[in-house]
């Protein structure tokens, strides 16, 4: 990891970490930062830190595979890309081919890492959008918790459907598919 050079007085480079709390629930740690700002007020931030985790765009015959769940937290059944969590020490792109055959039923025999990033500013772990093909069909393999159903979105109207989706599921989408396309790969 690059160190980073102090910055000016009241500069990016002069907050402090004067506390932190955490509590580690499964493979979740949830924690709230006490901080001095670089002019001298104090503030807080809470965070989360998960596994890293992965979009999946997954592209068979002209068509991109969606899954449709209900999500808890959002209360609200969506459609996405496959998004899933990397396991301990997995890479990015085994956990693409991973969540894709377990929540698609379908095993791909390319895949590729197109980006890794920050999905949002309060989380503390990466996701990797993962790119799929030469797929073919082998089952589902979901959780018992887990009720997805697979859609095939042609390939011209599945940006559309990111685009026109409403609420934070559209990031879940809507940067892979964007990836791909500059990839050339859609």
């Amino acid at each position: 990891m690059d160190e980073e050079a102090p910055g000016e007085p009241g500069g990016v480079g002069d907050w402090v970490v004067e506390s932190s709390r955490s509590l580690g629930v499964g493979g979740t740690t949830v924690g709230y930062d006490r901080l001095t700002r670089p002019d001298g007020e104090r503030a807080g931030a809470g965070w989360v830190e998960h596994r890293a985790s992965v979009a999946i765009v997954a592209r068979h015959e002209g068509d991109v595979l969606f899954v449709e769940e209900y999500r808890p937290r959002l209360r609200e059944t969506v459609l996405t890309c496959p998004v899933g969590s990397a396991e301990r020490e997995e890479s990015l792109a085994a956990a693409g081919r991973r969540e894709l055959r377990e929540e698609t039923g379908y095993e791909a025999e390319h895949v590729e890492v197109l980006a890794e990033h920050y999905p949002v500013a309060w989380l503390r772990s990466t996701r990797g959008a993962v790119f799929a093909d030469g797929l073919r069909r082998v089952g589902q393999d979901l959780d018992d918790s887990e009720f997805v159903d697979v859609h095939r979105v042609p390939v011209e109207e599945a940006l559309d459907r990111a685009l026109n989706g409403e609420g934070p599921r559209t990031a879940w989408t809507l940067l892979p598919l964007l990836l791909a396309r500059e990839g050339d790969l859609l």
